[in-house]
């Protein structure tokens, strides 16, 4: 009886604790088109592992050079950002740096799944692309990721 007692409570505690680390923003409804010649870049994250971890995500204009910040992405989250057409780097660190190249043509649309990878101490950053078809299944039961 203690050690079921145990179990639904420590369940409870574990809802509590992941429904809190959820995205709270406006729930994704469609793709908005670009504007002016550039490229919406979507990045979205489905998986509560590493759920607590909400790591800065960048983006660096290979270009340029130049690297702005895009935002965070918490469990069942999406951000947008514009983009110039070109190669850019995708990139967040937490112990680790991981990133991604894309290279980014005028008025398209492009996804990219973050997703975090548990090891030892710290979880580590992950991106993959995803193709619009799968995107656009995967993104549907997200919401904003507001920026604080």
């Amino acid at each position: 009886m203690k050690n079921t007692v145990l179990k639904i409570a420590t369940g409870m505690v574990m809802i509590l604790l992941i429904s809190g680390c959820s995205a709270s923003g406006p729930k994704f409804t469609s793709f908005q088109k670009p504007k002016d010649g550039k490229s919406n870049l979507y990045l979205y994250r489905t998986s509560y592992l590493g759920g607590a971890l909400t790591p800065d995500i960048h983006k660096t204009d290979k270009k340029t050079n130049s690297e702005n910040l895009i935002g965070n992405i918490k469990p069942d989250g999406y951000i947008m950002t514009s983009i110039e057409p070109g190669e850019h780097k995708i990139w967040a660190t937490t112990e680790v740096t991981n990133d991604l190249s894309l290279i980014a043509k005028a008025d398209q649309i492009y996804c990219i799944e973050h997703y975090i990878s548990m090891w030892f101490i710290v979880g580590h950053p992950q991106f993959k692309v995803v193709d619009l078809e799968k995107c656009t299944q995967e993104i549907k039961s997200t919401r904003q990721s507001l920026q604080n």
